[in-house]
C-alpha cells in the first residue's frame, strides 16, 4: 500500500506516527511552499520525498499522476486545511482527522472544533479519523478516540485534542497498513 501524507500546519503529527508505527509516507504534500521554514524539523529529517505547492497544483497532480494506482493508494489528511475536489474524493481512498468528536456532538463540523468544544464546555472532548467524501466532515468515522474535557485553558484543550487525535490516527492505521 501506497501512503501519502499532506499537511498544511507543521507536519508534526506525520512524524509522530511515522516513528510509533515504524513506517514512513511514501510521499508527504504540503501546501506550505511559502512558510517552509515552520515545517516540523521532524518532518524534513524523514527519508521520504516532500511535495511543495499550491493547492491547485497539488490537486491537478493527484488528479492527473500514473506513478500509483488509487486501488493501492491511502491518502491521508493531516492538518490539510483545504477542501478537495469531489473527483480527487471519489478517485482515492482518503482518510481525514478531525479534532472533534463528530460522531457525539455533530455541529463540531467544519472548521476550528477545538475552539468550538473549548467554548462550549463539553464534558467529553475527542477526536476522529473518517472518509472524505465532497461534504465537508461527512464522511464514515472509521476510529474515534474520546477523553474527559481536563482543559483550563484553550491551549490545553488543544493539547487534549493533539493527543486523542494521535491515538485515534494510529488506531486506523495499525489497522489499514497490516
Amino acid at each position: 500500500m501506497i501512503w501519502i501524507a499532506f499537511f498544511s500546519q507543521t507536519g508534526s503529527e506525520i512524524a509522530k506516527l511515522s516513528r510509533i508505527l515504524n513506517r514512513i509516507p511514501n510521499l508527504i504534500v504540503t501546501n506550505r511552499h511559502e512558510h517552509i521554514v515552520d515545517i516540523s524539523p521532524y518532518v524534513k529529517g524523514l527519508k521520504t520525498t516532500i511535495m511543495y505547492g499550491n493547492h491547485d497544483m497539488l490537486m491537478k497532480y493527484l488528479d492527473n499522476q500514473t506513478l500509483y494506482t488509487p486501488e493501492d493508494t491511502l491518502i491521508t489528511l493531516h492538518g490539510y486545511l483545504r477542501i478537495l475536489p469531489p473527483e480527487i474524493c471519489n478517485k482515492y481512498e482518503i482518510y481525514n482527522g478531525h479534532p472533534g468528536a463528530i460522531t457525539m456532538y455533530p455541529e463540531l463540523k467544519g472548521k476550528d472544533p477545538q475552539v468550538r468544544a473549548w467554548e462550549g464546555s463539553y464534558s467529553t472532548v475527542g477526536s476522529v479519523v473518517h472518509r472524505v467524501t465532497p461534504g465537508v466532515d461527512e464522511g464514515e468515522v472509521q476510529s474515534a478516540v474520546f477523553a474527559d474535557n481536563t482543559a483550563t485553558t484553550l491551549d490545553e484543550m488543544y493539547g487534549i485534542l493533539t493527543e486523542t487525535s494521535l491515538k485515534s490516527w494510529i488506531q486506523f492505521m495499525k489497522e489499514k497498513l497490516r
